[in-house]
């Protein structure tokens, strides 16, 4: 994982000054060395975190017959595969991201759809002055842009385009009632006007004097009803999913895994220990929700050395305020917290971690939640068609539920926390559901919801989350589950293989129950949380929220009615801990607000 930044445009080559202040603002996301490169039209700059070949894989990475220029942040998973394919290219390290001007080389203005691992790339063509900005299938490395005048800039974090000097911090209100709504900033958007986030799975092009064009150049495969010819979806699953976690274990630098005791992380770890003996596992004690027992148990099993946090002794209230200093942007998960707590804690003893994100939207594990939106008897399915209920009257055996689109019209609301009245009381736009595109989700099945999650909470909320805590603590995290050839099949593979009436991630407990005990294959999903109602009544923290959403000082009165502010300071529920959350980051990253 590194940071990148960089300008292109008329003159951008006067700008690296910018570039150096942008790089400065990164040096969590790449603290081993700085690279950058300049020349007519372009500023690229890295802050690298030394991977793969510490020694010699510097970047920015140049093929100077080809007058191309990369800086990357991800790991290319594969990228022994591509070398292989590609031999005469004049390798001069043993980086992976060398392998990206090769691909260029051989594919063109394609070869974005034919890099492997995760990734957020710049690639600059010096002929042309043409500049190239992508991001991996699901987002999970991110990348930001701007335009400030015929210039554009483009950085992995928001503070770094701010740190430029070239753009404007002015809150986009309609992001901010969405971040009120839902916990997250949609993804390909910015909570700072002017500024945007790429997609995942999209790229940017831009020629010097030109207007930048955006265009997804990956879509998620559509549901095959045998699964893509498979006979097996166990045996290619067992296999597909030990290979991800094979490469992603390669590194030059210790390697470990986090292990919260679910079935997720529990497989990945189990999966990791048959290739890397004793390797290290973290796990969060978490007061009163502790999950402990069951990692310890998947730790005995397989030999895995098990590190264990406790957040005793914790400052509830300075860690709050250092979440709102590492988010650039605000985000109401109240599993922040434990995340930042528990990568700082993993950061001591490996450099490399991998983790279970991505599973629960491959495999329908978010049905335990959302099995409402899906089931007649609830009430919500008033006025559904008697086809329908016919088919769960039957039973989980057909591979679809009839077509249509309420499925994903109810759930699009089902992770909402404020109401449009209550966001117009507060002074932000009453935005709803129904401001969401839903065109890609017309199946009527469990897989909209695991779509719908796979293009917005996962994107927006879970691999955010995860990729600032971790490269605050200059850890890097890898998601094996995430992998193209591992995530493409679970999409094309039928709902039945993934959820029945009942039970949740099929596919993962029939092949890989027998690696794990019993407890952790059988129990119910619990999700690493927070005990956000014991922490916002803990007295410290209440005289936070006081302080921050009732004094008629906080900052937050800037953004957001004081009067109504004040009727949520004494809660203890998501709408107090989301608020809380928006005046931290507001606090410590407003025009004006003290360096952090």
């Amino acid at each position: 994982m590194c940071g990148i930044a960089g300008i292109v445009g008329p003159g951008a080559e006067q700008h690296r000054h910018r570039v150096d202040r942008m790089l400065a603002a990164l040096v969590h996301r790449g603290p081993d060395e700085e690279g950058v490169w300049d020349g007519p039209g372009a500023v690229l700059g890295i802050r690298r975190l030394a991977i793969v070949d510490p020694e010699h894989g510097h970047q920015p990475v140049t093929d100077p017959p080809a007058g191309v220029v990369v800086v990357a942040n991800g790991e290319i998973y594969g990228h022994r595969a591509v070398r292989a394919a590609i031999p005469d290219h004049p390798y001069r390290s043993g980086s992976d991201i060398e392998v990206i001007p090769a691909l260029h080389r051989r594919h063109g203005a394609d070869f974005v759809a034919h890099v492997p691992g995760t990734f957020a790339l710049a690639l600059w063509e010096e002929g042309p002055q043409r500049l190239t900005l992508a991001r991996d299938r699901f987002g999970e490395r991110p990348l930001y842009w701007a335009r400030a005048g015929d210039l554009l800039v483009f950085a992995s974090e928001p503070q770094a385009l701010a740190a430029s000097g070239l753009v404007e911090l002015e809150v986009e209100t309609r992001v901010l009632a969405h971040v009120l709504r839902q916990g997250y900033v949609p993804s390909g958007s910015c909570i700072w006007r002017g500024m945007h986030s790429l997609r995942h799975a999209s790229l940017l092009r831009i020629e010097v004097g030109g207007e930048p064009h955006v265009e997804r150049w990956w879509t998620p495969p559509e549901v095959v009803p045998d699964g893509g010819t498979r006979s097996d979806p166990v045996a290619w699953f067992r296999e597909a999913l030990d290979q991800a976690v094979q490469e992603q274990l390669v590194a030059d630098v210790a390697v470990g895994t986090f292990l919260s005791g679910g079935i997720d992380s529990s497989t990945v770890s189990a999966l990791a220990a048959r290739h890397h003996p004793r390797i290290n596992g973290f796990a969060f004690d978490m007061p009163v929700d502790s999950e402990l027992p069951f990692a310890r148990a998947v730790a005995d099993r397989h030999g895995i050395d098990l590190h264990v946090f406790r957040p005793d002794g914790v400052d509830l209230v300075e860690a709050l305020h250092d979440v709102g200093r590492t988010w650039g942007e605000p985000l109401g998960d109240s599993s922040t917290l434990p995340t930042m707590l528990l990568s700082r804690f993993v950061r001591q003893h490996v450099t490399v971690a991998l983790t279970g994100d991505g599973a629960d939207e491959l495999l329908g594990g978010y049905l335990c939640w959302a099995r409402g939106m899906l089931d007649p008897a609830d009430p919500i399915r008033t006025g559904e068609s008697v086809a329908t209920r016919r088919w769960w009257r039957r039973g989980p055996t057909e591979p679809h539920l009839p077509a249509g689109p309420a499925v994903a019209r109810r759930f699009a609301d089902f992770r909402s926390y404020f109401g449009p009245e209550e966001l117009s009381a507060l002074g932000v736009p009453a935005v709803t559901g129904d401001d969401i595109d839903l065109a890609a989700y017309q199946r009527g099945t469990a897989d909209d919801i695991s779509r719908f999650d796979l293009d917005h909470y996962l994107p927006g909320d879970i691999l955010v989350k995860t990729d600032r805590a971790s490269m605050a603590a200059s850890l890097e995290v890898r998601a094996p589950f995430l992998d193209p050839a591992v995530a493409e099949g679970c999409l094309r593979l039928p709902a039945r293989w993934k959820a029945d009436a009942t039970t949740e991630k099929l596919l993962l407990r029939e092949a890989f129950g027998e690696l794990l005990p019993p407890e952790v294959v059988h129990r119910p999903k619990q999700g690493f949380g927070s005990p956000m109602g014991r922490w916002l009544a803990d007295p410290q923290v209440a005289e936070l929220v006081r302080q921050e959403l009732a004094s008629p000082d906080a900052p937050v009165a800037e953004l957001l009615d004081p009067a109504v502010l004040r009727s949520y300071a004494e809660g203890t529920d998501q709408r107090t801990w989301t608020l809380l959350a928006v005046a931290l980051w507001w606090r410590h990253h407003r025009p004006g607000a003290a360096p952090a």
